[in-house]
């Protein structure tokens, strides 16, 4: 069973008091209204309106105070995902990869001398070595014919910068498909 909607939004309304209920502010107007009739046997006049607004206030702030205590109901465990947890990153060489274009990206000018750049070369050389019996080096002719004009150009020749991401892939595909 659901509650009001009446009582929903009482329950928001009075929600920056804390934990505030009726029956301590009862209880707070009884004992003043007692602690006034105690004084005026006594022969001290005080005025109501003022011990109940004393005692509803005390109450109150009771409330405000008891509401910013901790919960006592442990909080649920905390799950954190770090860039060295392998289920985050599962394929560790190639983010090794992707942070080195990444940061060569982000260096205009300076992609010739990025580790990147140097490791796709080898990775290349190293293809067409085991693949087609072929030294980048030594048989540039060769390595151009299989490799095709843009790659092999890419891979021997200045590029300053990182190429955009369809031409890098170009690239790479390029260095996959040797057969």
């Amino acid at each position: 069973m659901s509650r009001p909607p009446v009582r929903d939004a009482a329950r928001e309304f009075l929600a920056p008091l804390g934990r505030l209920r009726l029956w301590p502010a009862v209880a707070s107007v009884a004992a003043a209204v007692a602690v006034w009739a105690i004084a005026l046997i006594g022969g001290v006049d005080f005025a109501i309106w003022q011990l109940v607004l004393l005692a509803l206030a005390a109450v109150l702030a009771y409330a405000v105070v008891s509401g910013m205590r901790a919960d006592t109901e442990p909080a649920p465990e905390l799950v954190v995902h770090t860039v060295n947890e392998p289920s985050w990153r599962p394929f560790t060489d190639v983010n090794r990869w992707e942070d080195r274009f990444i940061f060569a990206e982000a260096k205009p000018g300076r992609f010739a001398t990025t580790n990147a750049r140097q490791q796709l070369t080898e990775l290349a050389a190293e293809r067409l070595r085991l693949r087609r019996g072929l030294s980048l080096a030594e048989q540039p002719e060769e390595c151009r014919a299989v490799l095709g004009e843009a790659t092999y150009l890419f891979l021997t020749g200045p590029v300053p910068d990182c190429p955009a991401p369809r031409v890098l892939g170009e690239h790479l595909q390029a260095i996959e498909e040797i057969q």
